[in-house]
């Protein structure tokens, strides 16, 4: 009885582990398409790249990442 319950506690810690997981959530603007040029919006896509950092680009060309990289991207790409 008691290995019956050790393997239960441990399946239901795996599954609340796996459960907890983070989506990603493209909430901070990195570079507005409307303000920067189009070398400024290269040169961001490639920095960013390169510093294995995700981002999207949304419909009207602006760069966004997500809020917890915020302080990745500013180490890597000044």
């Amino acid at each position: 009885m008691k290995m019956y319950s050790v393997f239960i506690l441990l399946v239901v810690l795996i599954v609340l582990t796996g459960c907890k997981s983070e989506s990603k959530t493209f909430d901070a603007v990195w570079v507005e398409s409307s303000t920067s040029s189009l070398e400024t919006i290269d040169s961001a896509i490639e920095r960013l790249s390169d510093a294995k950092i995700d981002f999207i680009i949304d419909d009207s060309g602006n760069i966004l990442i997500d809020e917890n990289d915020l302080n990745k991207t500013v180490i890597n790409c000044f």
